[in-house]
């Protein structure tokens, strides 16, 4: 019960980066089902990447990563390099979709809502940053407040 006391604490704090994960992950989940969801015309630009099965697996396991990494700093030790980086792929993923739809011609509110998780990446990258300033020996020893 201590653990998730420790991520009790800490979660008001990574409350969007939780969300962000949990978002990708199941993204990940509705591209890897039998649905063909790039047969629209909004997800072309990705198509034209990757198949729908590559982006499916690697959003659902950068997602699932992520929540790892979310548990494992609320509850043991610090990372926010990591999860800075997480945050920044996070970022480029909801940039890309967000263009997709919106260079498609579909009039669609998904544009609008990958760019503003995009804009949500972004607060989570300052606070990654934020708390990788913080000396490591008060990062594990709970002196630091996030």
């Amino acid at each position: 019960m201590i653990i998730f006391g420790q991520i009790g604490e800490q979660f008001p704090v990574r409350r969007m980066e939780w969300i962000s994960a949990g978002i990708l992950m199941f993204l990940g989940i509705r591209l890897l089902d039998p649905a063909e969801t790039f047969a629209q015309p909004a997800f072309r630009e990705l198509a034209a990447i990757a198949s729908e099965g590559t982006w499916g697996n690697l959003l659902f396991y950068c997602g699932l990563f992520r929540l790892i990494v979310l548990y494992r700093n609320g509850a043991w030790k610090p990372s926010p390099e990591i999860r800075g980086a997480f945050a920044i792929f996070g970022g480029l993923i909801f940039v890309a979709l967000a263009y997709g739809i919106e260079v498609s011609g579909v009039a669609s509110t998904g544009s609008i809502t990958y760019a503003f998780l995009a804009m949500g990446e972004g607060s989570n990258i300052w606070t990654a940053a934020k708390d990788a300033r913080v000396p490591y020996s008060e990062r594990i020893h709970g002196k630091h407040p996030s």
